[in-house]
């Protein structure tokens, strides 16, 4: 199973709740960017811990 959360891309902290869809995911991070200037990343996060980061670099 997995997760969908938004990521701080400075400094890599996870925002604390996990988003049930992509499109939430997406109108989440638009405001976390507007609210605090900062870039923020979607990241699906799966059950055995491997985020995508680490399947990208496959």
């Amino acid at each position: 199973m997995s997760r969908i959360v938004l990521v701080d891309e400075e400094t890599g902290e996870r925002i604390r709740h996990p988003l049930r869809t992509l499109k939430e995911a997406d109108q989440h991070r638009e405001w976390y960017e507007r609210m605090t200037g900062r870039r923020f990343r979607v990241m699906k996060i799966f059950g055995s811990g491997i985020g995508a980061e680490r399947i990208d670099g496959k």
